[in-house]
């Protein structure tokens, strides 16, 4: 049997790699501006520089949907305008093989495929973050943009509001002075967990790799923090700072879909590094170090010792006695016996008393709060009175250290919980292990979506040839027209697929995920078992 001509095989393939060089150039573009509409139409990209930084950077990730549909447009195209001018169906009756005649698209699709595989598991993600991040890193141009709109800064949970803003271009734009503002940080339910109002505020953007912090100093300042059950602490100042940092949610890392294959497996070694699972362990550490005080604290109460608590401002101690501790709230003949900084002594004697842990950003405990109601001030004194509600707050407990801030693996905190069947330890552990089974979830959905989208190229390739061969006599866009309906069905499956298995739905998922891949797999097959026969 003769050989094919290797000029045949150059003339092949260079016609369509120039069809799909076209095809793709214009197809990525169109998709790549389609992605930025939304930013653009909301007005978070401030100039034209930013607008086209966020067009060149989609146009990595879009590739991985203009590929295949280039690929599949081009080799349309070239073996439909082949077959009309019979050059396949000679080359076919000279003696050789559909296989060998295809044998260049063939590989064209392989290495599509291959290139798709690199593309989505190691690159995309990473330009996935980089546009995440373009939206987010110039923070004072933004918080600029919603103050000088009359329009609240949101990011996040964090709620920024002023009526005017000044920044300091000495600091890279890094501090900004506010006026009459307002911050609050919210809750997942959207309620807010601290807000700060103040007359002027100073705010410091401090920037670790890709992450940013906001620091206020505020000035005339009211701020409102929630503890326990709900329960708030108000403060005013003239001056005060917020207490920490407040965190600003760093896109690019949250996202799943912006870390590569390897570092999604590696988050199985480290699952601390995956946000959900973090904030997890770190609620639940939080709720074994309270746990703990709380038993210290109960048992102190039940030998009918006093419980000692020392101001960490002012230099007062509070002698606790109570008959039971239950939960957060001290049960029976209450009375705390004050002493200030000078020896002078008071009592005070209220109907309830609950205990408020105030924590740090990570959750760990670093003063108490007590919080009394119908509070008899001064009992036995001259000048005795009654006050509805008095808060104490920033108290530390004499012997009882809080927690150093050392953080646990996820293995020694689950190891601390075996056993615990109910209570408050019992569901912050339930909350972790539904946040390790999501991380899996992310990692094998995400996973697999990128093979099962990286195998549609070769598919939907070998699909046109075999269509364009077959159909010769018609028009060639109605050819393609029956290769992009399987194709565009196959993609969306995809990506359902895909989120069925991040949702925890995993056999289903994975049966749509790739049902798609079979199902143009099988068109293939049946239309080359037709194309040998004729």
């Amino acid at each position: 049997m003769p050989l094919i001509p290797k000029r045949f095989y150059s003339y092949l393939i260079l016609d369509v790699l120039k069809q799909f060089g076209i095809t793709a150039m214009i197809l990525v573009v169109v998709i790549a501006f389609g992605a930025a509409i939304k930013p653009l139409s909301s007005d978070q990209l401030l100039s034209g520089w930013d607008t086209v930084k966020y067009l060149l950077l989609a146009i990595v990730p879009m590739l991985q949907f203009a590929i295949p549909f280039s690929a599949a447009f081009a080799t349309t195209l070239v073996l439909h305008r082949m077959s009309q001018d019979n050059e396949i169906t000679a080359i076919a009756l000279s003696g050789q093989s559909y296989v060998r005649i295809l044998s260049p698209v063939i590989a064209f699709g392989v290495c599509l495929t291959i290139t798709l595989v690199v593309l989505t598991q190691l690159v995309i993600p990473k330009f996935v973050g980089m546009m995440a991040t373009a939206m987010t890193a110039d923070l004072p141009k933004l918080l600029t943009q919603s103050i000088k709109q009359h329009t609240p800064f949101v990011q996040g949970d964090l709620v920024i509001w002023a009526e005017d803003i000044y920044l300091d271009q000495d600091n890279a734009d890094d501090r900004m002075v506010l006026e009459h503002v307002a911050v609050a940080k919210r809750d997942k339910s959207g309620e807010a967990e601290m807000y700060l109002t103040a007359s002027a505020a100073l705010v410091d953007v401090e920037r670790v790799d890709s992450s940013s912090s906001l620091y206020v100093m505020a000035k005339d300042a009211t701020q409102w923090t929630r503890g326990e059950g709900n329960a708030g602490v108000l403060r005013g100042a003239k001056k005060t700072n917020v207490m920490q940092g407040i965190e600003l949610p760093s896109i690019a890392h949250a996202r799943p879909s912006s870390l590569s294959m390897f570092e999604l497996l590696a988050l199985t070694e480290n699952e601390r590094a995956f946000p959900e699972v973090n904030h997890a362990a770190l609620h639940l550490q939080s709720t074994l170090e309270k746990k703990t005080i709380l038993e210290a604290m109960s048992s102190t109460i039940s030998n009918n010792d006093e419980l000692v608590l020392h101001s960490q401002s002012g230099g007062r101690t509070f002698a606790l006695r109570a008959n039971r501790l239950v939960g957060n709230n001290f049960k029976g003949d209450v009375t705390i016996n004050v002493t200030n900084a000078t020896g002078d002594e008071t009592k005070l004697v209220p109907s309830s008393v609950r205990t408020i842990f105030d924590t740090n950003e990570e959750g760990f405990v670093n003063s108490v709060t007590l919080q009394m109601k119908n509070v008899l001030v001064g009992a036995g004194e001259e000048g005795e009175n009654v006050r509805s509600e008095l808060v104490i707050p920033n108290l530390s407990i004499e012997g009882m250290a809080f927690h150093s801030g050392e953080i646990q693996s996820v293995a020694e905190l689950i190891e601390q919980t075996e056993g615990e069947e109910k209570g408050t330890v019992h569901a912050a552990r339930k909350r972790l292990d539904t946040s390790l089974t999501n991380m899996h979830n992310q990692i094998l959905g995400r996973v697999n979506q990128r093979f099962a989208l990286s195998l549609l190229p070769l598919l939907i390739v070998l699909l046109g040839s075999v269509m364009a061969i077959r159909n010769a006599t018609l028009p060639p866009l109605v050819v393609y027209s029956k290769v992009f309906g399987p194709a565009i069905v196959a993609l969306l499956l995809v990506f359902a697929g895909g989120q069925m298995v991040r949702d925890n739905r995993i056999v289903q998922g994975f049966i749509v995920m790739w049902c798609g891949n079979l199902v143009v797999m099988a068109m293939v097959l049946r239309h080359w078992l037709i194309l040998r026969k004729t």
